[in-house]
């Protein structure tokens, strides 16, 4: 079964993969307490670098895509850097996610379409041991 997924596998580096996409306000809630859930295995002053995978995230109802914005400012005092990694093949669900980045209002986190700029933006907050780990989470999509 395909489902979305939040994990802290090395370091600091927190895993985020939404292979099942955000159809309703309720998938957005569980990905909250997925979150939420990773937050509290770590040390209440680690800050994570998010790499988040949603090349399978298609465009989102209205009520769905405000909801997201929840989600990217639930931890937002926690995060060193975020990276959302969408497939270029949708302008209509690009455009959507860049405005919820937007709206998210935090300055350390963007939407990126490669791979190769998702590590570039990154690598400087990443030790080398994160940096393996997160290479081999985003070639497993």
């Amino acid at each position: 079964m395909v489902e979305n997924s939040c994990e802290v596998r090395v370091g600091h580096l927190m895993e985020i993969r939404i292979a099942a996409g955000f159809a309703v306000e309720a998938d957005i809630d569980a990905q909250i307490e997925r979150v939420k859930r990773a937050m509290s295995k770590l040390p209440s002053n680690v800050r994570v670098v998010i790499a988040a995978d949603w090349r399978q995230l298609t465009i989102m109802p209205k009520p769905v895509a405000e909801r997201a914005v929840k989600l990217l400012t639930t931890t937002s005092d926690r995060i060193e850097r975020s990276g959302i990694l969408a497939s270029p093949s949708s302008a209509t669900a690009l455009m959507q996610f860049f405005r919820i980045v937007q709206e998210s209002h935090h300055p350390s986190r963007k939407v990126v379409t490669s791979e190769a700029e998702l590590e570039g933006w990154l690598e400087p907050m990443l030790t080398p041991e994160e940096l393996v780990r997160f290479r081999t989470f985003i070639g497993g999509h």
